[in-house]
């Protein structure tokens, strides 16, 4: 693995958001002084369990919270905004964090009620992706920008402020043929989901690399993780959590109106069953953990790859050791593991 990020979602299982989002930045906030380069927020509608709705608001806030570790927005719905909105944000981000914002884009959600509510339909949304895109791209690298398309008419425009970075680093979270072709020639990375088998993910990055991509930033890979001394109950409690997730996709994929029906992140519901999810997690105690993320690499090498972990319990201080644990047993076993030391913040030893 290249580097190592924490994906945060943002979650209230409280019943109550000012804890919610306090939980959240404390343990953003943690990851970094573990050492973790990357952070990635995901943004989420019109759901009262993951409250991270104004991505880049809450990326503005933990600009101002952290200091070295890199902000992803993971992943902006592009269709569902003013592409010259999301450059603004993204630009403000970007400059008030010093450059650390990391970009990705995506078409849309597998939660049929985002699509209805703003008004995308599933057949366009793609489209509209690739539209926003294009005109998102111009206006981050120059300014008096002329730009026509569909939806979108624009002459001698200008977005302020400016990115810090000469080109901001863009993902998109797809796996179709079409986004790979549009990300190797553009220098785009890629990001794979948490439900996704290894297999797959071997094979999307064998076809992606044979398109030979121009410096294109590493696969961004999301995993669910729960490290604790012993190992049957890290698994018993990541269950919960793991057993959640895959009914709640289970139910998106019935709800979605379509024939045959768009499966979430591209897999079927037999991906969301409870032994397959677990199959695909870093869950255990730290030797499994190690054995684990062995296998990953040896199955994704050589190519680079960022592990996106993704905690896998409803209690923060639980989540917060086992980033602890993660950082303290289970990275200093794995190659490409930096020599910096370590340096974990109070909330470890809660």
């Amino acid at each position: 693995m290249s580097e190592y990020a924490l994906f945060a979602n943002f979650e209230n299982p409280f019943g109550d958001t000012g804890r919610a989002f306090r939980e959240s930045v404390d343990t953003v906030v943690h990851a970094e002084a573990l050492g973790f380069e990357q952070v990635w927020v995901t943004e989420h509608h019109f759901n009262a369990f993951s409250v991270s709705a104004s991505i880049f608001a809450l990326l503005a806030y933990l600009a101002a919270r952290t200091s070295q570790i890199k902000l992803g927005a993971g992943a902006v719905l592009l269709p569902f905004h003013d592409p010259v909105r999301v450059a603004e944000d993204a630009a403000t981000v970007d400059a008030l964090s010093g450059g650390r914002l990391l970009l990705g884009l995506a078409k849309g959600g597998p939660f049929p009620d985002q699509f209805r509510h703003f008004g995308i339909g599933h057949d366009e949304s793609r489209e509209r992706l690739y539209e926003g895109l294009d005109l998102l791209e111009k206006v981050l690298a120059g300014t008096g920008v002329s730009h026509h398309s569909r939806h979108y008419h624009f002459d001698d425009l200008s977005v302020y402020p400016r990115p810090v970075s000469a080109q901001l680093p863009i993902w998109l979270a797809s796996m179709v043929e079409e986004s790979q072709a549009l990300a190797a020639r553009r220098g785009y990375g890629l990001m794979g989901p948490s439900a996704a088998p290894v297999a797959k993910m071997r094979a999307l990055l064998d076809s992606f690399h044979a398109l030979q991509p121009a410096a294109s930033p590493p696969f961004v890979l999301a995993r669910y993780m729960l490290c604790g001394r012993d190992y049957q109950r890290a698994r018993t409690e990541a269950l919960p959590f793991i057993r959640d997730f895959g009914k709640n996709m289970r139910a998106a994929i019935r709800q979605i109106p379509a024939a045959p029906p768009l499966l979430p992140f591209g897999e079927p519901e037999a991906a969301y069953q409870e032994e397959q999810l677990l199959a695909n997690a870093i869950v255990g105690d730290p030797a499994a953990c190690i054995d684990q993320c062995l296998a990953l690499r040896a199955a994704l090498a050589p190519w680079p790859v960022v592990l996106l972990l993704k905690p896998a319990s409803y209690d923060p201080v639980v989540n917060r050791r086992s980033l602890t644990l993660f950082a303290e047993r289970v990275r200093p076993a794995l190659p490409d593991t930096p020599t910096k030391g370590i340096t974990p913040c109070a909330t470890a030893t809660e």
